[in-house]
C-alpha cells in the first residue's frame, strides 16, 4: 500500500539547507519508506523507530534522522536533524 508523502514546510526548510548529496540520501530513504510500509520483512535495511505516541524516527546515516507520522492515508515529514535536535524538537510536540 502506497501512501502519499507530504514534506511538511518545516521539514522542507530543515532538508534544504544540507548539501546536494545529503539531500539526495534523504530522498532515497523517503522513497524507501514509502515502498516498504505494507512489506516490514523487504526492507529489514531502514532504520526505523517509534519515538512518541504519533511520530517516528528514520535516519539516515549516522547522524541524520527525519521525524515523520503516519497518518491513514499519508507520511507526514515534520522535521530533519541529529539526534539532540530531535530530542528538542519533539519536547515541542
Amino acid at each position: 500500500m502506497n501512501r502519499e508523502i507530504y514534506l511538511g514546510e518545516r521539514f522542507r526548510a530543515v532538508v534544504r539547507e544540507y548539501p546536494k548529496p545529503v539531500r539526495i540520501e534523504i530522498g532515497m530513504a523517503i522513497d524507501l519508506l514509502q515502498l516498504s510500509l505494507g512489506h516490514p520483512h523487504q526492507y529489514t535495511g531502514l532504520s526505523i523507530w517509534k519515538l512518541v505516541k504519533t511520530h517516528f524516527e528514520l535516519r539516515v546515516g549516522l547522524d541524520l534522522r527525519l521525524i515523520f507520522k503516519v497518518e491513514s492515508d499519508r507520511i507526514v515529514f515534520a522535521f530533519a536533524g541529529t539526534h539532540d535536535e530531535v530530542r528538542r524538537f519533539l519536547k515541542q510536540l
